[in-house]
This record gives structure tokens, sequence and C-alpha cells, in this order.
């Protein structure tokens, strides 16, 4: 997992060093050989109900593979038509322009968690800034 920390010392590196690296590069720095999901910013998929309808988030997850100047090369998850398997192996070149988020995939939530409500940001109050949720 990657650390807040180590995010910053990159951060910190890049602009003292390196200004001219890309977003793809810096994601390659942080996560190569990790797995990500890496949010499009668009739906793959709604459904709609009566009254209601739920997006689905367009994301692809995978291991990251490398970077070439602003493209980021990702080594896909994907789910075999033949034998209903998840697979790895679809290689997938995505503009960094294209990217709207990344997480890493660790097991501390998915990105779809992260979209929440405005009056569910009043809880962040409540849970670490009051320090009532640590």
């Amino acid at each position: 997992m990657v650390t807040e920390s180590e995010i910053r010392e990159v951060v910190q590196r890049y602009n003292e060093h390196n200004r001219h690296k890309t977003f793809a590069e810096f994601i390659a720095e942080m996560f190569t050989g990790k797995y990500v999901e890496i949010y499009l910013g668009d739906s793959y998929e709604e459904v709609s109900l009566e009254q209601t309808s739920t997006s689905y988030p367009a994301v692809f997850c995978g291991r990251v593979v490398a970077a070439f100047k602003e493209c980021l090369i990702i080594n896909s998850a994907y789910i075999d038509k033949s034998s209903k398997k998840m697979k790895l192996g679809n290689m997938i070149l995505v503009n960094e322009r294209a990217i709207r988020g990344l997480t890493e995939i660790d097991g501390n939530g998915i990105i779809e968690d992260t979209f929440l409500r405005s009056r569910e940001s009043l809880m962040l109050k409540e849970h670490f800034i009051d320090n009532k949720g640590k």
C-alpha cells in the first residue's frame, strides 16, 4: 500500500528536481507492480428502476506496468467470455488526460465508495475533525 508520506516524498522530489515528469510517469513511479482502479469519469452502465436510477462508474482495474510520457500502461483485468473467469493480460494504454481518479486496490475501499452526498460530508467533521471516529 502506498502511504501518504511516500506520496509526499515523491511530490517534493519532483517539485525540486523533476518538474517535467508527467502525471502518468508519477503514477508509474508510485504504483508500478501494484493493482489499481482507474476512474475515467464516465458511467459504464446505468440501471433505472421506476423512480430511481443508479450509475456505475467506468473503471479499469489491473496492474501498473509502466508509463511513457502521457501514456500509462496497465495489464488490465477482464472477464474471459468462454470460461467466465477473471484474467489478466488485456494490455491497456491509457492517456493520462482521461484519468479522473486512481486508487490502489488494497482493501481500503474502492473509488465508488468515495462518492459521498453533500450531507455525508458532515460525517467527516464528526469522525475525523472532531476526533470522534478515532
